[in-house]
């Protein structure tokens, strides 16, 4: 927590004469700037910026009411400046609030809040209020919202699917452990990539959702420990992906759509592949037979194998 806060809290609570915390509240239909520090929208107070005007915000801490109309502005300074902190019951309306998470070592995302402030303190989930009512923000002038200062790190507080529209994108060489989820991976531009093993191996193994897509010329191989895992429905292009059917490879490139439907693929909301050394290519370490398959199924395998 930054001193900022630790100050006004020692204010607050000691009513110390050295500094003097500013209340904030009141309707401003013209532009304002704040010049003060230590500033604070108390309880039952409401702070009220009209339809044209512009807000700027140095600091506060916030336990009142904030209220943006459409057509109005509340920021800071500049971009990475100013300071506020939502205590809990705080009632905002107008204002877009961002948090940063962090789902490895090498990135983090900038997500917008999916619930309103109302919407948190009234869900009953206490871990959630009290990690949203110490959050710092500081004005974001790309996002046009106000976005946490700090991060936090492997965690879901809100339980979205974080990586709906995250692609892993290769463009270059490279040997390295995936992130642990996306959309899609792609490799493309002649790029040789080789997947490593997870450095954690009590977590699962990197997921794909929609698709592996490895361009012309390009390649995507891995170790011997490292694993991938491809959501049920995803699509694979670029790459040899082999089932072992009747304990023999079988490339699946012409029916990995119906092995998708099969009894036991379906049941399946991942299926795990590895890549192979000696057939140069990905493999499904799950091992079907012809009573898994339907006949449709088994016939085009068939005719491969032919």
């Amino acid at each position: 927590m930054r001193n900022r806060l630790f100050f006004v809290l020692i204010i607050l609570l000691t009513g110390m004469s050295t500094l003097t915390a500013v209340e904030l509240s009141g309707t401003y239909d013209k532009n304002f700037t704040v010049t003060t520090e230590f500033n604070t929208v108390s309880k039952g107070k409401t702070l009220r910026v009209k339809k044209g005007a512009t807000f700027v915000m140095t600091d506060a801490i916030v336990s009142g009411n904030i209220i943006v109309e459409e057509g109005a502005s509340f920021i800071a300074p500049k971009d990475g400046q100013g300071y506020l902190v939502f205590s809990q019951g705080t009632h905002v309306e107008g204002i877009d609030l961002y948090y940063k998470v962090r789902v490895s070592d090498t990135l983090v995302f900038t997500r917008k809040f999916p619930m309103t402030l109302d919407e948190i303190w009234k869900s009953g989930n206490q871990q959630l209020i009290e990690m949203v009512s110490v959050i710092e923000f500081c004005y974001s002038t790309s996002l046009k919202g106000w976005i946490s200062i700090n991060e936090w790190r492997f965690m879901n507080p809100f339980n979205e699917n974080l990586f709906d529209d995250y692609d892993m994108i290769f463009t270059k060489s490279a040997s390295q452990e995936p992130e642990p989820e996306c959309r899609s991976l792609i490799v493309k531009n002649k790029a040789s990539v080789v997947i490593l093993p997870r450095n954690d191996p009590g977590r699962r193994s990197p997921t794909i959702n929609e698709s592996i897509i490895v361009e012309a010329g390009s390649s995507l191989t891995g170790t011997k420990e490292a694993r991938l895992e491809l959501r049920n429905g995803a699509k694979v292009q670029g790459i040899p992906l082999y089932l072992f059917f009747d304990d023999k490879p079988v490339l699946t490139e012409t029916f990995l759509s119906d092995l998708w439907t099969q009894r036991e693929f379906k049941k399946r909301e991942r299926l795990t592949i590895h890549y192979d050394s000696k057939l140069n290519g990905w493999v499904f370490e799950d091992r079907l037979y012809p009573s898994d398959l339907t006949d449709d199924v088994k016939k085009k395998i068939e005719k491969i194998k032919k």
